[in-house]
């Protein structure tokens, strides 16, 4: 092992140790994470009594507005019209219990005689019990209407069917957020208050007089923050699995490697500003100026679906959105980072913009 080996290892070692003696790191990189997943984790499991009814209603008649009225009457029920395809991605997420879909010929007439016709439901098979009780009401619902409207063996009738689901829940949505908010503020606060008080110090300069080469003090620092980054990621992603029932749907080493990729981005950030600001007072305005509009517009706690268009625009071209969107279409859909090359391209370029504007404007003291 040569010098410079040994004296990146001992700088690593104590990047680390100096690290942990900050109490305030710890608490902003682990324990204020931990107790956000704990909150939402149990915010996602307290939902209501009520069974959730997606209903898509494709008929006119008489028939299906007497269905409907039926249907909402039922307190237990909480009913919402919803498109078709909008049901089957809320019973995949496990947002409802069942989907119905009222055909167009449901409670159609044609020669005095009314048609034969089914309405279809689906519920998840992965939690099958709200969705058969609420099944079990639309078939009462529906034999009634048909013992009223025909004296002839059934004519209206329910199909059901268990659909396999990622049984996805708002907790698999929430856990990737709160590992992005994590990645960004471990890499912006935990360099720029950090070596923006090692240079008001002049331990930065005093650095330059020793036999290191500060570039392997910068690394040290930086892979120190890589670790932790990693580590944090490791204890959220089995602590939502085992208490909260995280579902990780694609490759571990995908999502680990886009953590790395985000915590590389946010040191360039850190870096830049610790390079610009004097002493802390300047840190913590430009520092909160950068990822406080990140934070909320980049989907991390509700996605920005609802958002104007031009705002929805303007945020897709944050890091924390390419960061945020790639860590979840990886854990809940399965995706790899090849299947996301325009996430891939974004990181790519934050990374190029950031440490260019870090070099430029990095001073030792």
């Amino acid at each position: 092992m040569n010098q410079n080996t040994r004296s990146l290892l001992a700088l690593t070692k104590a990047s680390l140790k100096m690290y942990y003696r900050n109490k305030g790191a710890i608490v902003f990189t682990l324990l204020i994470p931990i107790a956000l997943l704990s909150i939402f984790g149990f915010l996602s499991r307290g939902r209501g009594t009520s069974i959730q009814i997606g209903l898509t209603n494709h008929a006119s008649g008489e028939v299906s507005k007497q269905f409907i009225e039926k249907l909402k009457g039922i307190k237990a029920f909480d009913t919402k019209e919803i498109t078709e395809e909008a049901a089957a991605v809320e019973l995949g997420k496990g947002n409802l219990d069942l989907q119905i879909i009222v055909p167009e010929n449901f409670g159609v007439m044609e020669n005095d005689k009314l048609l034969q016709s089914s309405i279809q439901t689906r519920f998840n098979k992965a939690k099958p019990q709200s969705g058969q009780i609420a099944n079990l009401a639309i078939v009462e619902i529906v034999s009634n209407l048909d013992r009223q409207l025909t004296h002839s063996p059934s004519t209206l009738d329910v199909k059901s069917e268990g659909v396999t689901t990622n049984n996805l829940g708002y907790f698999d949505f929430i856990l990737p957020g709160i590992l992005s908010m994590t990645i960004m503020q471990l890499g912006i606060f935990g360099v720029a208050f950090g070596f923006v008080a090692m240079k008001a110090s002049g331990a930065l300069r005093r650095l330059q007089a020793t036999p290191v080469h500060p570039v392997y003090f910068v690394f040290a620092q930086a892979f120190v923050r890589l670790l932790v980054a990693l580590a944090n990621a490791f204890i959220l992603v089995g602590m939502g699995t085992y208490f909260f029932g995280f579902h990780m749907m694609g490759s571990y080493f995908n999502f680990a490697l886009v953590c790395i990729i985000g915590i590389l981005i946010f040191l360039g950030f850190g870096f830049a500003i610790a390079g610009w600001a004097k002493d802390e007072t300047q840190v913590a305005p430009v520092a909160n100026l950068i990822q406080l509009p990140m934070l909320l517009l980049s989907g991390i706690f509700f996605p920005r679906d609802g958002f104007p268009s031009w705002l929805k625009t303007i945020t897709d071209y944050f890091p924390l959105t390419y960061v945020s969107h790639s860590l979840r279409k990886i854990a809940n859909e399965g995706v790899s980072l090849v299947d996301l090359p325009v996430d891939f391209i974004g990181m790519s370029v934050w990374l190029v913009i950031v440490y260019f504007v870090a070099v430029r404007v990095f001073k030792w003291e």
